[in-house]
């Protein structure tokens, strides 16, 4: 993934999590994404994983921001030479699927929660050969939103680029609630005010600056 680089959430999901299928517990097992679904067994072990669906739940008027949730689908498939055996097999290796997934900081820590995982495994056979699948979804819940002014996606956690003016300098401008000049109005006044006499403040004086500049 190329530094501040633009992208959907279900993408950013799906590259995380298939970085995050690596190690030794992965040593010889083929992993890809999206992938042949159709492997050749001289190519098994194998994982293979997708993101296929997400849906978008709008978290408030104004400019287009959600809480995304994400699918990642992902296949795991083993070959044995006896139906117990391949299915001890397809069980570690969906052990150590999840224990990858749901263990991973990278992955963790762009999104809010982990909403389900769903498995499901078969015992097949063609022979004397036996084989072990599994299906498993992962979903998972991420801050979404997009930028009018810049590309069309902004993946989660990423800074908004695209501003419609360069920002050189910006200033804090401050009316005190309180001391408050009770009696006195301010025709030029840069803060709303209540017409005197006023009991409480702010009274619309402007009683205090910070005035940054900020390095082009």
């Amino acid at each position: 993934m190329m530094a501040g680089e633009l992208m959907l959430a279900r993408r950013q999901i799906r590259l995380a999590a298939l970085a995050a299928l690596t190690g030794e517990q992965f040593a010889g097992v083929t992993v890809d994404s999206p992938g042949d679904w159709s492997t050749p067994p001289e190519l098994l072990p194998a994982i293979l994983l997708r993101a296929p669906d997400d849906r978008k739940e709008s978290i408030g008027k104004g400019a287009p921001q959600f809480t995304s949730t994400c699918t990642i689908e992902i296949e795991a498939r083993v070959e044995e030479r006896t139906g117990s055996a391949a299915q001890d097999a397809i069980e570690a290796l969906c052990l150590c699927i999840e224990m990858a997934l749901l263990t991973n900081n990278d992955l963790i820590r762009i999104i809010n929660q982990v909403v389900s995982v769903e498995s499901r495994t078969e015992i097949s056979s063609e022979g004397r050969t036996h084989f072990g699948g599994a299906r498993m979804l992962f979903a998972f819940e991420v801050p979404e939103m997009f930028d009018s002014y810049g590309a069309p996606g902004a993946p989660p956690g990423e800074p908004l680029t695209g501003l419609p003016i360069p920002l050189h300098s910006f200033g804090l401008h401050l009316d005190a609630g309180a001391p408050f000049d009770s009696r006195g109005n301010y025709p030029d006044a840069r803060f709303p005010a209540a017409p005197a006499p006023r009991t409480a403040g702010p009274d619309g004086r402007d009683e205090g600056a910070l005035n940054i500049d900020l390095p082009q």
